[in-house]
């Protein structure tokens, strides 16, 4: 197969967001590898972005966030809220994945629902450190998979459906995906400049 572009991933997203397919369906037409060439896109983007934005565009929040009654979901964070939130997901990730495999690994943060441990007192440093040290990390993970893997082994997510390795590293890059997206409008509703 040929390697995902953003393009590629944008229009995936748009298909598993209107029901055409599931993330399990849509992550079996690609091999491990793929998919992890295209997490390292992803956060690419997301490490560009922390490290080019101020620490002022980082913790900038959306006015709809700041109102007596915010805004549900995405669209109240800020960007170095919706990348710790990652962060923490992606802890659940490694979680399951690590147990398609067998191995046992305690996480000290795991997210107890959707939208769960956004930060917004993270400094720039160590918003940067942590998002490339995560990235190394699920990088690290992906590649130790044994080639025996069972590839059609699955475990519930609970909000996504039966999930497989490829599943699971697929939710990772749409997450990924949709945080950016989320991270990118607002450039558009800050008012700063997209490098400060």
């Amino acid at each position: 197969m040929a390697e995902l572009t953003y393009d590629d991933l944008r229009a995936l997203r748009q298909r598993i967001g209107k029901g055409e397919l599931t993330i399990e369906q849509a992550a079996t037409q690609y091999s491990l590898a793929e998919l992890a060439e295209a997490l390292r896109m992803t956060r690419a983007t997301l490490q560009a972005l922390a490290e080019g934005w101020s620490q002022a565009q980082l913790t900038w929040q959306p006015p709809a966030a700041q109102s007596a009654t915010p805004a549900d979901g995405e669209d109240r964070w800020s960007a170095t809220e919706a990348i710790t939130h990652m962060l923490v997901t992606q802890n659940w990730y490694l979680l399951h994945m690590g147990r398609l495999v067998g191995k046992r690994e305690h996480f000290e943060t795991l997210p107890r629902g959707l939208g769960d441990q956004a930060d917004n007192t993270v400094p720039k440093a160590e918003l940067e450190a942590r998002l490339s040290a995560a990235t190394d990390r699920m990088l690290s993970d992906i590649s130790a998979i044994p080639a025996d893997a069972d590839l059609s082994a699955q475990r519930n997510s609970t909000f996504f459906g039966d999930l497989s390795l490829r599943g699971w590293v697929l939710l990772a890059i749409i997450h990924d995906l949709d945080h950016t997206t989320q991270i990118e409008r607002l450039t558009e509703q800050s008012g700063f400049p997209a490098n400060e």
